[in-house]
């Protein structure tokens, strides 16, 4: 396992060797020089690491300073352009990076038009043109979600700061928000403001060009450098569940040369002939593995460490369940399972329901034609000790396409028990 520590001295110095660099005062050969004796003992995966956490926080170090530390990183660890077979999870990546760009290059030789004759703005080819290729840059959440659910967790897993990937998914929630008021702007034309859209345009193609960078030329490097076969083959069997970004899914996925294994030999072994004691009677392991998968609901559990430890499988595609887990989350802290903005939410219930503050916590959102409501319930052995948390999803449409007369009956029935 690779331990990096994100000392002052090396995050200052390697600010230092970016500035040196934008100011274009001194010869490459002499940084380049000083770089070697500050960092002789440090590996790459390291430098990237520290690079992440300088463009993606408050260090003002951008991406134009990163382009000029490239060279000099070839020079000295030989980092070259990564290439794999076709369906690689890494090459997939990329291709639906060069997808994502082609569409924003669309919408800019739109938008150029529009400029040059604004009379098209008027013309509902022009803007159904503009909407659908908006549209299809929404697909980029299922490429940010593989990152920070299948890649980070995986990373984690060795040893790396978690604070490091989450000031990449807080990037990642800036450009989710940018493109949040893209979209609700583009529904409104001719009659929205042109130029309000194309300054917000703007910062998402800005943003969406620097992540592709990011992705590219350090974090994708930095995950070649750390994962092995089966961490790939971990992400392949995973995708998937949370879909791909404009191109097609890959017709075949990625195998290790080293294995000749098909989806069907893919299959967990459980242990049968362990017994479950508790509630009225007894259940075989593997009798209780299926029970759990029939229930309708989808349920997670955080142990008392705030490991995440179990979900059942209600569905064998993940793409379908209303809470997407997939097994590379397993093993990680709850709190680099969720968005930077909600973590400050999800630990004050963990909080309160731990210390018995809060029986259990509930809320429900919608999604697409489906009402998700979540309870969060603390769970407590019989000498009163904090176990975990158990997380309960259930679909509550159902409820709200009762029969009329089901619904009259209900009400009146709350009636009656006044």
């Amino acid at each position: 396992m690779l331990n990096v520590h994100f000392d002052l001295r090396l995050i200052s110095k390697l600010k230092e060797i970016f500035i040196r660099l934008r100011h274009n005062e001194e010869s490459i050969q002499k940084i380049q020089d000083d770089f070697e004796s500050y960092f002789f003992d440090i590996d790459l995966i390291e430098i990237l690491l520290l690079e992440l956490e300088l463009i993606n926080n408050d260090y003002g170090i951008t991406i134009a300073d990163v382009k000029k530390l490239s060279p000099i990183l070839i020079n000295i660890y030989g980092l070259e352009t990564i290439h794999y077979e076709p369906n690689h999870p890494i090459e997939i990546y990329k291709e639906e990076n060069k997808s994502i760009q082609f569409v924003l290059n669309e919408i800019n030789l739109l938008l150029n038009a529009i400029e040059e004759n604004s009379s098209l703005l008027n013309e509902s080819v022009m803007t159904d043109e503009l909407k659908r290729h908006v549209f299809c840059l929404g697909a980029f959440h299922n490429h940010f979600n593989r990152k920070e659910k299948l890649f980070f967790p995986i990373l984690e897993r060795y040893g790396h700061f978690a604070s490091t990937t989450r000031s990449v998914w807080r990037k990642d929630d800036r450009i989710r928000a940018f493109y949040k008021v893209l979209k609700s702007k583009v529904l409104d034309l001719p009659n929205s403001d042109l130029e309000f859209f194309q300054r917000t345009f703007q910062n998402v193609e800005n943003e969406m060009t620097e992540m592709i960078f990011q992705e590219e030329e350090v974090i994708l490097p930095m995950l070649d450098l750390v994962f092995k076969e089966e961490d790939w083959l971990a992400v392949a069997n995973e995708s998937d569940a949370f879909g791909y970004t404009i191109i097609q899914p890959p017709e075949k996925k990625w195998r290790p040369a080293s294995t000749n294994m098909d989806d069907s030999e893919e299959e967990v072994n459980f242990a049968q002939d362990d017994v479950v004691y508790g509630g009225g009677g007894y259940l075989t392991t593997e009798e209780a593995q299926h029970i759990l998968n029939n229930l309708p609901l989808e349920i997670t559990f955080v142990d008392k460490t705030a490991m995440f430890k179990y979900f059942n499988e209600v569905t064998k595609d993940a793409s379908e369940m209303m809470l997407v887990r997939t097994p590379s989350s397993i093993g990680r802290n709850v709190a680099n399972c969720h968005p930077p903005k909600s973590l400050k939410k999800v630990m004050t219930v963990i909080r309160e329901l731990k210390s018995g503050r809060r029986k259990s916590e509930s809320m429900w959102f919608k999604k697409k034609d489906q009402y998700i409501h979540i309870t969060y319930k603390a769970v407590f052995n019989d000498e009163g000790e904090f176990l975990g948390i158990l997380e309960y999803v259930q679909d509550i449409q159902p409820f709200f396409e009762l029969p009329v007369e089901v619904k009259m009956g209900l009400t009146r029935a709350e009636e009656l028990s006044k």
